[in-house]
């Protein structure tokens, strides 16, 4: 798949993963929105790719927590007249705690970030990739989808979710030209599990560039599920 002259929207991208994305893609051509909840994060990181790849990039900062915040996301960039090509549902969160010992906020936290943004935001851009017979969605999943995570139930069941959602999807749009790619890593170094008790060793842990490199990889082949870093095995 050729990424220049597309439009990337990478949520989650201030850091991690997302960052990665993030500098990948520009890297090879395609313009980006950005979105995360720190919008100074976000600029930094923009000007850093303009200046690098000579792409295009949107800044919209959003807490994909509130059902109002992706609407008014999703708003802001038809608003722009943006055509989303590939999107990225990189963000999410996990609490690592037993489910009746973290406040019910947060369990929910999880069930709208990581279930509820992922479907709003490929809804509302699936039917301008299929109309386009081109580009695709990667949902960033995990290996947590595979089996019940006791002290961190919602966070596993959520990814669950989202490889089943994506695997369907996929199935749904074999024949679109769009491609639906629900990618499983194991843990990787980010901050993302700077909260998980007992902690993990950076050396049990892939580094971000690595994993996303694969995940790209396996979209670009039209993979409906892809295993990357070497913890996972990529296929």
């Amino acid at each position: 798949m050729k990424y220049q002259g597309m439009t990337a929207l990478i949520t989650g991208a201030s850091a991690g993963l997302g960052e990665a994305f993030a500098r990948r893609l520009a890297q090879q051509g395609a313009d980006l929105v950005l979105v995360a909840r720190s919008e100074e994060k976000l600029e930094r990181l923009a000007e850093v790719l303009r200046a690098q790849n000579k792409v295009q990039i949107a800044v919209l900062p959003a807490d994909l927590s509130s059902t109002d915040a992706v609407q008014h996301l999703i708003g802001a960039v038809k608003r722009r007249d943006l055509r989303i090509d590939i999107l990225v549902n990189n963000a999410g969160y996990g609490v690592f705690e037993n489910f009746v010992d973290a406040s019910l906020a947060l369990q929910i936290g999880q069930v709208d970030v990581n279930i509820r943004a992922v479907v709003s935001l490929a809804y509302a851009f699936i039917p301008d990739m299929i109309q386009a017979r081109r580009g695709g969605v990667i949902n960033v999943a995990s290996t947590a989808a595979f089996q019940p995570l006791a002290g961190a139930t919602v966070y596993a069941a959520s990814k669950a979710f989202v490889l089943f959602f994506s695997e369907g999807l996929a199935l749904e749009l074999e024949k679109t030209g769009v491609t639906v790619t629900a990618a499983c890593p194991g843990p990787v170094a980010t901050q993302f599990f700077d909260a998980m008790k007992p902690n993990i060793q950076a050396n049990q842990m892939d580094q971000p560039v690595p994993v996303v490199d694969d995940i790209l990889r396996g979209f670009e082949r039209g993979k409906k599920v892809v295993y990357p870093g070497r913890l996972g095995g990529f296929t």
